[in-house]
């Protein structure tokens, strides 16, 4: 699989531009876990090349047993009625100068999407990251995913080394 590394230097605090209807929280219980799963299960099912199905398991494995992991890195925007509709996670890479964060698992619902949710959960994903005293985020993503390409682009993102 063909990855694109991109990063963004934070000069300054994001500011979060709140989305109407949509409330942002973290990581509570494992009924989090398994909305979780639904999610990113259905935001890259059409996706080409597509990514493969989750399961809880995997979500433990990959997500909650990170190192340093913490129920504050993970953000899930709610639909008023309860319904997730987007997330995003923080996860730590190593590096010379100790942990890089990383934007990780960046997932909307294809029915929610191009309503701002995206923006807003990465601008307070950055936040949280600029608090924590990181200048500097980084993200993988597939190359064949132009629409995602392109987001992070628009955000500020630049392309790193490209790995396959």
């Amino acid at each position: 699989m063909l990855v694109q590394q991109l990063s963004r230097v934070l000069s300054a605090a994001p500011l979060i531009s709140p989305c109407d209807g949509i409330v942002v929280r973290h990581y509570e219980d494992a009924t989090d876990a398994g909305r979780w799963v639904e999610l990113i299960n259905r935001a890259f099912r059409d996706e080409t090349p597509p990514m493969r199905c989750w399961t809880v398991h995997d979500f433990e494995q990959r997500v909650m047993q990170q190192p340093g992991w913490t129920p504050g890195d993970l953000f899930l925007a709610h639909t008023g009625n309860g319904q997730l509709v987007g997330s995003v996670s923080i996860a730590f890479r190593r590096h010379p100068s100790g942990r890089q964060p990383a934007l990780h698992l960046m997932a909307v619902r294809p029915d929610a999407r191009r309503q701002g949710i995206a923006r807003m959960l990465v601008a307070m994903l950055e936040s949280t990251v600029w608090h924590r005293g990181h200048r500097e985020i980084v993200l993988e993503t597939h190359a064949g995913w132009q629409d995602a390409a392109q987001f992070y682009a628009a955000l500020g993102y630049q392309l790193r080394t490209p790995t396959r």
